[in-house]
């Protein structure tokens, strides 16, 4: 149960939360342009660790695409490569922008997600193009991507340098995301949590708290 009382921030995380994310469309999206199975794929990018290395800023933009042609041994141009890459982007319900607007009003409200380049700047064009909002990193107090603080949810160290950051106590924080690792290792540190089960909204469990 968590305590309205007790909570000074909220901190999100993004795909599945704020955006709606579906990884097996990138999976579909590399099978039909490599012609392997979508099951290779996912297996391939599982043995090859690619989500967290990218992710946690071990590989560069250019080095990231280099990787996945060496990976599914095929010679992928790059924008194939960044449209199958963000396949798994589907959309953002405007009513959870118009939630984390108000809410924002309230308290502070940071983003901690585990991502990238190439899917943030297609975040950005599609925040602008469906939501004109120049910039949605502006509906938040202060953002954390795993990318630039080359550090990879669930990892503790993550959470313990966004805590410095925003100079609050783990039992001040509220943190809501759909990953149960995620959820478990901010437990640890005693962080308030939510887990979403999409297509669960974070916007209904927050009104009733807040």
């Amino acid at each position: 149960m968590v305590l309205k009382d007790t909570i000074k921030a909220v901190i999100f995380d993004f795909g599945n939360v704020i955006i709606n994310i579906d990884l097996e469309k990138t999976y579909e999206a590399f099978a039909e342009l490599t012609f392997k199975s979508p099951n290779k794929i996912k297996a391939l990018f599982a043995e090859s660790d690619v989500f967290r290395k990218y992710e946690s800023g071990f590989y560069s933009d250019e080095e990231f695409r280099d990787v996945i042609r060496q990976v599914l041994s095929y010679p992928l141009n790059d924008q194939e490569i960044d449209k199958a890459w963000n396949a798994l982007l589907l959309n953002v319900p405007k009513n959870r922008i118009e939630f984390l607007e108000q809410l924002k009003y309230k308290y502070p409200i940071y983003l901690l997600s585990n991502t990238n380049n190439i899917h943030i700047e297609k975040c950005m064009q599609y925040f602008r193009q469906s939501h004109g909002i120049n910039n949605f990193q502006n509906l938040f107090s202060e953002t954390f991507l795993s990318y630039k603080m080359g550090l990879w949810k669930p990892d503790y160290r993550i959470y313990d340098k966004v805590l410095s950051e925003i100079n609050l106590k783990p039992e001040e924080v509220l943190f809501i995301d759909d990953n149960q690792e995620n959820i478990i290792a901010a437990q640890d540190l005693r962080i308030n949590c939510i887990k979403i089960n999409p297509p669960e909204c974070f916007t209904e469990i927050l009104n009733h708290i807040f």
